[in-house]
């Protein structure tokens, strides 16, 4: 018995020292990287046959990898290049060794992307089209094309190019010398010149609104007398009076059919009823979320005159009124219609009357303009006088050509 232990003791020996030696002799971990391959980060790897090797980058575990069974391993693509870090250290480590770490060094972002515009001259009413291409190929930063006259946006787009370029389209709205402005976060602004020729065509204006509208349409076609304008009036209707007239269903309308080129609205003086907030419960005027539904409802108008870039929306806000009541119905108004433009910058300008009419917030049947005293109200209190509707026309028009509608 003593002569079988003693056996049995030393085969148990004999095979820890075995693994022993085997454990000893295991090659240990190495780690190179580089960045051969335009936009990616590769690794070499080494160490124990058929050990599994993390690989992670600040923290954060990036791709595992099986060593073959000569003990070494080749990845290609493990990191993308990035604009707002070169400097790179990837982490390697397998199950009871020790980590290792490799650095390198990628290129900036100075030329990662760049733009073509076709056609380079176009006609003002019209589109051009700019492709963005990213030359690292790897995508996950956005760039921002601008289409640009007078120092001024008239017109942007989004694109995210990766594998694939991207192309956004831009809508030229006046004649002149403009540039495509290609930005990211990351790189130094990118001009293309474009040449802009005038329009084929009389300008289309479409007037849309109540009966504040009125007569305003005129003064327009008077101060835009080559211009083709429209009138889209509907007295004593309003937005949140949808049984008279559906709003932005009609705006839907007008657009397609008329396809202008500026749309002026002024409406708004006959609303004041509740609206359904985005939960389905009614909600009474004026409060905030009042505010939000009459701002939903007119920020789908403004995208329909707007037509995609193609229209400019000129959308003028209600003066104070005489009357007290009214006054809290048109200032929760003029404050959804600011709020609604927002989401629609160098597309929708808000044309704003009260400082023009009612200085200080106060409501005004006379003004002193050019050193005169003019009376700009009607005798009801809200609507503007055949002069007070010259002067909201000279307004807007001022507006356009400032954005070069002409």
């Amino acid at each position: 018995m003593p002569a079988r232990r003693a056996t049995a003791l030393a085969a148990v020996a004999a095979v820890l020292a075995a693994a022993g030696a085997a454990q000893a002799q295991a090659p240990p971990l190495t780690l190179t990287a580089a960045s051969t391959r335009t936009g990616w980060i590769g690794v070499h790897v080494t160490g124990p046959p058929g050990a599994q090797v993390t690989l992670g980058e600040a923290g954060d575990v990036v791709r595992r990898i099986t060593l073959g069974a000569d003990g070494a391993a080749h990845a290609a693509r493990v990191l993308p290049w990035r604009c707002d870090r070169t400097a790179r250290q990837i982490d390697a480590g397998v199950a009871g060794g020790a980590p290792v770490s490799a650095t390198v060094e990628t290129p900036s972002c100075a030329d990662r992307f760049s733009v073509r515009v076709r056609p380079g001259t176009v006609r003002a009413g019209r589109t051009v089209t700019a492709t963005v291409r990213d030359a690292w190929r790897v995508g996950g930063v956005k760039a921002t094309v601008c289409l640009r006259m007078a120092d001024r946006d008239v017109d942007c787009g989004s694109a995210s190019p990766g594998t694939r370029a991207r192309s956004v389209r831009l809508h030229a709205v006046r004649s002149g010398t403009a540039q495509v402005r290609l930005a990211t976060p990351f790189t130094a602004p990118q001009d293309v010149a474009v040449r802009v020729r005038p329009r084929a065509r009389r300008l289309r204006v479409l007037a849309a609104g109540d009966s504040m509208i009125q007569v305003l349409d005129a003064a327009l076609a008077d101060r835009l007398p080559r211009a083709r304008v429209h009138s889209d009036a509907h007295i004593s209707t309003g937005i949140t009076k949808p049984a008279m007239l559906d709003w932005p269903a009609q705006a839907r309308r007008t657009a397609r059919a008329r396809r202008p080129d500026a749309t002026v609205v002024f409406l708004g003086a006959n609303d004041g009823f509740g609206l359904r907030g985005p939960g389905g419960a009614p909600e009474p005027c004026c409060s905030e979320a009042w505010i939000d539904a009459y701002a939903a409802r007119a920020r789908a108008m403004m995208a329909s005159y707007a037509r995609g870039g193609a229209g400019r929306v000129y959308w003028l806000t209600l003066p104070v009124p005489r009357s007290a009541a009214f006054a809290l119905v048109f200032s929760a108004v003029n404050a959804a219609l600011h709020r609604a433009a927002r989401a629609y910058p160098g597309q929708v300008r808000i044309v704003d009357l009260v400082p023009v009419f009612t200085p200080g917030g106060r409501f005004r049947q006379t003004i002193r303009r050019d050193g005169r005293t003019i009376d700009v109200r009607q005798a009801d209190g809200v609507h503007l006088s055949p002069a007070g509707d010259r002067i909201a026309a000279s307004l807007v028009v001022r507006a356009m050509r400032r954005d070069g509608l002409r």
